[in-house]
């Protein structure tokens, strides 16, 4: 009488603080999902997604818990240490075998192990990187997430970023916070001009970064997954409402060429900013662009690839290196670093 194997079944589970995005790898097939959730708040609705995810396979699977996270920087913890404690608790009182990402080899490690807590605080951007090392060899990956940005130097196919820590990374500006959604306007620049006339962007959370890339198209609603700052409906007017206000006006429709010309602006600002950024690191790691890749990654990879263009520079995008997604709602260069320790430990483990 033949009995059946129980297949193991990899959970990738990348830990934000606003998003939980979750990649799954079984024997023959791959999904990616992105859960809001604001840690911030509370961690009940972790603790509710986990407990759904696991349910759903528990039957006829062996499920492999792989975690990495940002989340436990989040104000409901007092400390990052005590973030990544209490976010890996959650996972140990599920009956499941569990591995949390570290940036200290071997890197993935049993949650009953003893573990340094910063090892393992915002190495998420670590795991993604450990996996374009065995993609490439000259690159500069970057990373454009709702919130934050991260750049990420792989040469002769090793990753040499120095910094680990939120705090190192901000100085060197591999970290910047940064992002295509739930950035605030007024984080990106305090004024812009159109013509001879200067606009003041008010210092107040009226607008942020998703209503920009709404009002120009540049974000399907598939990857518009945050919430809004007056948490009103995302429709077209309603950003051209809520960008208005944090200009100083209300908006009335002869006024939409002109906030569309300003939404251009602030774009701009943005991906001049970045644009800076990739440029400085390039010339400080690389003698010759001819030899360099650069990878765009996260839902605002559409800018990074406009880059590319504009600094004459050879593009990929993260999705060339994956497995499986391309006909799902979300693909794998959205949940990059789930993605990432999902494959990485079933190579591991396989």
């Amino acid at each position: 009488m033949k009995t059946n194997k129980i297949k193991n079944l990899y959970l990738g589970w990348d830990i934000g603080g606003a998003h939980i995005k979750l990649s799954t790898i079984k024997p023959n097939s791959f999904s990616f999902n992105i859960y809001k959730c604001n840690l911030w708040k509370s961690t009940d609705l972790l603790k509710k997604i986990l407990h759904s995810v696991c349910r759903k396979y528990k039957r006829g699977f062996n499920i492999i818990n792989v975690i990495t996270m940002s989340g436990e920087m989040c104000d409901i913890f007092d400390s990052r240490n005590q973030g990544v404690k209490h976010i890996l608790e959650i996972f140990k009182n599920i009956n499941k075998e569990n591995y949390v990402f570290s940036t200290k080899k071997p890197f993935f490690f049993k949650l009953s192990e003893k573990i340094n807590p910063e090892s393992i605080s915002s190495a998420n951007w670590f795991a993604t990187a450990k996996f374009l090392e065995t993609k490439v060899n000259n690159a500069i990956a970057v990373d454009v997430g709702s919130t934050t940005t991260d750049i990420i130097v792989i040469k002769k196919g090793v990753c040499i970023n120095k910094n680990y820590s939120d705090f190192s990374r901000l100085q060197s500006s591999e970290l910047i916070y940064m992002g295509i959604l739930r950035t605030p306007i007024h984080a990106v620049t305090k004024e812009i001009y159109s013509g001879q006339k200067k606009f003041s962007i008010i210092p107040e959370n009226f607008s942020n970064m998703s209503d920009v890339y709404r009002i120009l198209s540049d974000i399907k609603p598939k990857i518009d997954y945050s919430e809004n700052c007056d948490s009103k409906n995302k429709s077209y007017r309603n950003s051209l409402v809520r960008f208005s206000r944090i200009i100083g006006f209300d908006y009335h429709s002869k006024n939409e060429r002109i906030v569309i010309n300003l939404a251009k602006k602030i774009k701009l600002s943005q991906k001049n900013y970045l644009m800076q950024k990739i440029t400085h690191t390039l010339q400080q790691h690389f003698q010759s662009k001819e030899s360099v890749n650069i990878i765009g990654i996260g839902i605002g990879s559409f800018l990074i690839e406009e880059i590319s263009k504009k600094i004459k520079m050879s593009y990929k995008d993260f999705n060339s290196f994956c497995q499986g997604g391309r006909k799902q709602l979300f693909l794998p260069s959205d949940i990059a670093p789930a993605y990432s320790i999902s494959t990485l430990f079933k190579l591991r483990n396989e």
